[in-house]
């Protein structure tokens, strides 16, 4: 730790060995409570029994003490009304989008999503780390737990339980009690219930509860963090289903919603709104990098209790709960450690970025010169995704080699440095864009319409950056030296920037709805198609079946993507739409770092956490394309390996009998085969291959195959 690089907050750093042993404390019991779990110690009857003693004893009685003895006319309410504001914006936008992308419309689902992307679980790992972090400088932020809490359970699930309940009755013809069941079970819940007590005891007894209830209630308190934590561990078995390829998707957005958006959303609401309300500058970057620490704390395993209640995704909210708690313990270690650091060296801050930022670059260009490789020597490189992602990949090499320019000093280097990294960096958010619509598209199988806009999306992909950097130039920008290519930009640039990242990220996550509700249209599509095809006559042809609205669109000649059934269509659907992702997730961080740079340029430790993390996504895309396209690379090696195999390989040549040796039973069973099953099996094949299940029969029709051989 370099003397000038930072300083520590209020003087007091946070050392590792805390840390570390917070995170040890809390996932280690876990892990404990997991493994007794697993091997059979402790039964679900006797887990029931623990986690009515936590939700029901110990934890309410640790929230009325707590809040009963705390100085409420110190709370900063500016501070619990930004964090409110932050949960409430994800809290809809989770909402919103859940409701758009499932059809049919399913209300409990959104609200279940909402509740798990908002509802921390501030207890059982929060207060270990929060109070790891700030039992020294800030003891009140531990107390704050206590308030924010009921921000959840009072102000928001309320609105889930009303969308779950909805959708529980939704063929129920009584619905008039629906309000009286909700309002039930938020005042019957034993933490709302102690939450307002202990308000209401805060004033009664003046802060100073009476020795014998303090004495009685810090016992039950006292029980709460390792009986949670050992709970939380034996919920967990059973928990983690082995879901694969497009089931994954949901719960990863699940958990970047979680640990990415909320973290960012509560710091910049909190900054805009302790700014707006004239709070002293450093304690309004406390509040700020506090609101990020607690953003990054995982889901609350109530959400899980919520689901099994309502019987609504049971395995995937237990699967993404796991993961969101293990995901989150990398996350909340390195920001507990920078939310310690106050005031950067500009200087010294920036010339770190610069390194890591070259580093990067170099091994960034391998990584193009990798793909552009593959892609263009794999036949699935003229399909129009691929295309795109092609040029994706070109615009990050111009970046990146602009990146190594800037730090070569020559004549007119920095120019161009300045001109290639601006030209890949809008054309890879503008391209980002186009990637959304053109999978968007084609779901909607609308062949003719993405070809007609590969030239557009090619020309706004080169033209646009073109004249923004032009632009820049015009209204007066400079040219950066290269410590200051990825920071300290002008004003205009970082206008434009913010400009250019909220136009693409709007149109990429508009276009990654609609393209989830055209491929749920084309699945019932598929189900009534299966369902009619079922009725028809065995010796009917897949042409008998009806095509779904723009599957059969006039084409345009001279590309081999128009045809869906010739095998030139996206052979990578799921790939790209993971690369999407994690590209609206870059865009996001970026523009969440570049407001942060126009409405406060002050470095903390949060905004260096954030500014690596930005570097690495805006260099580092080409990594993430080579990990998301791998398997690409060992198929383009198979051929090679299978020359070199058989070339090595000293083993006996199998050859197949002639007709004449064959046993008789056999040659009878072919003639049977031949006579009575090959057309109704060429009618099958041709029938799958209209449901995406090319050369293929089921299981079911193979045995109904042998059982009339052996009546025949």
């Amino acid at each position: 730790m370099e003397d000038d690089q930072y300083q520590e907050e209020d003087g007091v750093e946070v050392p590792l060995e805390k840390l570390y042993s917070a995170l040890i404390e809390c996932f280690g019991v876990i892990i404990c409570g997991y493994i007794a779990g697993r091997v059979g110690l402790i039964k679900e009857q006797q887990t029931q029994g623990l986690a009515t003693f936590v939700g029901t004893f110990s934890l309410p009685c640790l929230i009325f003490i707590s809040l009963a003895t705390l100085d409420l006319s110190s709370v900063n309410w500016y501070f619990l009304l930004s964090v409110f504001i932050s949960k409430a914006i994800v809290f809809a936008f989770v909402l919103l989008i859940t409701l758009l992308v499932t059809r049919p419309v399913d209300p409990g689902k959104s609200g279940l999503y909402a509740i798990f992307c908002t509802q921390s679980n501030d207890f059982a790992i929060g207060f270990p780390i929060i109070s790891t972090v700030y039992g020294n400088s800030h003891q009140d932020f531990v107390s704050y737990l206590y308030l924010l809490a009921p921000v959840n359970l009072v102000m928001l699930n309320p609105i889930g339980f009303t969308l779950m309940e909805i959708s529980k009755n939704k063929n129920s013809t009584s619905r008039t009690h629906l309000p009286l069941r909700v309002i039930t079970s938020i005042a019957t819940n034993p933490i709302v219930f102690m939450t307002a007590l202990g308000i209401a005891g805060n004033f009664i007894f003046a802060h100073e509860v009476p020795d014998a209830l303090e004495a009685l209630l810090k016992v039950f308190g006292s029980a709460f963090t390792a009986s949670a934590l050992f709970l939380l561990g034996l919920r967990m078995v059973g928990s983690v289903r082995n879901f694969k390829g497009e089931a994954l998707m949901v719960p990863i957005c699940l958990i970047a919603v979680k640990e990415l958006v909320l973290p960012l959303v509560t710091r910049e609401v909190s900054s805009l709104v302790l700014t707006w309300a004239q709070v002293p500058a450093n304690e309004s970057i406390a509040f700020s990098t506090y609101g990020f620490l607690y953003g990054t704390i995982p889901s609350a395993p109530g959400v899980f209790v919520y689901a099994t209640n309502y019987g609504l995704e049971v395995k995937l909210i237990a699967t993404a709960m796991v993961a969101c708690t293990f995901v989150s313990a990398p996350l909340m270690f390195i920001s507990a450690k920078m939310v310690s650091i106050s005031h950067l060296s500009p200087s010294k801050t920036l010339s770190s970025l610069a390194a890591f930022e070259l580093d990067l670059s170099i091994v960034g260009i391998f990584a193009c010169v990798i793909l552009l490789s593959v892609f263009t020597f794999k036949r699935s490189a003229w399909s129009a995704p691929q295309k795109l992602t092609m040029c994706f990949v070109l615009s990050q090499l111009f970046g990146c080699i602009g990146t190594i320019t800037g730090h070569l000093y020559w004549p007119y280097s920095q120019y161009t440095a300045y001109f290639l990294m601006n030209l890949g960096d809008f054309s890879a958010r503008i391209l980002t864009a186009c990637l959304a619509i053109c999978l968007a598209f084609m779901e909607s199988r609308n062949y003719a319409t993405v070809n007609h806009f590969l030239p557009i999306f090619y020309g706004i992909a080169a033209g646009i950056p073109v004249m923004l950097i032009v632009i820049a130039n015009l209204l007066g920008d400079s040219i950066p030296s290269p410590e200051r290519t990825t920071l300290a930009s002008s004003t205009i640039v970082e206008t434009i920037d913010i400009f250019v990242l909220l136009v693409s990220l709007i149109v990429s996550v508009v276009y990654m709805v609609l393209q989830q509700r055209y491929k749920r249209r084309y699945a019932r599509y598929l189900v009534y198609s299966r369902e009619a095809s079922a009725t028809c006559d065995s010796t009917h042809t897949c042409e008998d079946v009806p095509t779904p609205q723009g599957e059969e669109q006039p084409v345009l000649p001279g590309t081999p993507l128009l045809d869906p059934c010739s095998g030139n269509e996206d052979s990578h659907p799921v790939h790209h739409m993971a690369l999407v992702f994690f590209l609206v997730c870059a865009l996001f961080i970026s523009l969440a770092l570049h407001i942060w740079n126009v409405v406060d340029d002050k470095m903390t430790g949060v905004y260096l956490e954030l500014a690596f993390l930005d570097v690495f996504f805006t260099r580092g895309q080409s990594l993430i394309v080579l990990f998301i396209f791998g398997l690409d690379i060992i198929s383009l090696m198979q051929p090679f390996c299978r020359r070199v195999m058989e070339t090595f390989s000293h083993g006996e040549t199998i050859t197949l009998p002639n007709v004449e040796e064959i046993p008789s039973e056999t040659q009878h069973l072919c003639d049977q085969f031949n006579t009575y099953h090959i057309q109704p099996c060429q009618t099958q094949i041709v029938r799958r291959r209209r449901d995406n299940s090319y050369g293929s029969m089921e299981d079911t029709d193979t045995v109904e195959v042998h059982r009339n051989g052996d009546a025949h």
